[in-house]
């Protein structure tokens, strides 16, 4: 198995089991690496590494997997979530941790925070952001929208816990796709004019408590295709043609309903 390049590890494993597989230094992809099931210092010598996910137990830092990830100067796809055992506990993320790779372009954070880290700690380059239930106190799009190469953003299953979202003028200047989804808190989102100039696809998917569609969305004229999803009935109704929000859509060629028929 030394010259094996991909590799798919199991979700679910025995609280037992131990793999050892620090000497596939060949591997290019490593999907279901475990803190719980194998020592970080297993991936110090796959430096071929591309894309890698890590499910993180409690005795594992963030500290001690990036000092063990930075030899992985070739890494273009990351993604770091929690064990479900850890997941389902209180433990929050609040130290520092760095992830400055000079070639990764996709990140994913299945981990809970506070807030999101600063703008410096993210790759330079970065083109695709993953963001799932981190429970974030603080609105996260004052720092996203300064990654000036961002394409995509999604902010899914309670991400965000606050009421308020702002995305300001000149902010994302890159962004073609936005995902906003279970975010059971949302109230208000504002759109300043000049913000996301490239977005082309919006999907808007169970946010319950989201009161409109921001005003800003008229400027975005790049918009090409909009989904709502799982809102409420009036959502539609003021959307349709007719319906006294339908001039924030009506420059989009492809606006989509998806069970929206409860009130």
């Amino acid at each position: 198995m030394l010259e094996l390049r991909y590799l798919v590890l199991p979700r679910l494993m025995h609280d037992k089991t131990k793999l050892e597989i620090g000497d596939l230094v060949n591997m290019e992809e490593l999907w279901g690496f475990s803190t719980q099931h194998s020592s970080v210092t297993d991936l110090l010598r796959m430096t071929k590494l591309r894309s890698l996910s890590v499910s993180l137990s409690e005795r594992c830092t963030f500290e001690t997997l990036s000092s063990s990830l930075r030899q992985l100067r070739n890494l273009e796809t990351l993604y770091l979530d929690f064990s479900l055992k850890t997941y389902s506990s209180d433990y929050v993320y609040v130290g520092e941790f760095d992830l400055d790779f000079i070639h990764l372009k996709e990140l994913g954070l299945g981990v809970r925070m506070s807030k999101i880290p600063d703008q410096h700690q993210f790759p330079p380059h970065l083109e695709h952001i993953d963001l799932v239930g981190c429970r974030m106190e603080e609105d996260p799009m004052p720092i996203l929208e300064r990654l000036l190469h961002l394409k995509s953003v999604k902010l899914t299953y309670d991400a965000f816990l606050g009421r308020r979202m702002l995305c300001s003028k000149g902010g994302f200047p890159q962004l073609s796709a936005l995902e906003i989804s279970k975010k059971l808190e949302l109230e208000k989102w504002i759109v300043e004019e000049g913000s996301m100039p490239c977005l082309r696809t919006l999907n808007i998917d169970n946010c319950k408590k989201l009161k409109e569609l921001p005003d800003g969305l008229k400027y975005i004229t790049s918009l090409k295709e909009l989904k709502i999803e799982g809102m409420k009935r009036e959502w539609k109704e003021k959307l349709v043609p007719g319906g006294e929000d339908f001039y924030k859509v009506q420059h989009i060629p492809d606006v989509q309903f998806i069970n929206c028929d409860d009130e």
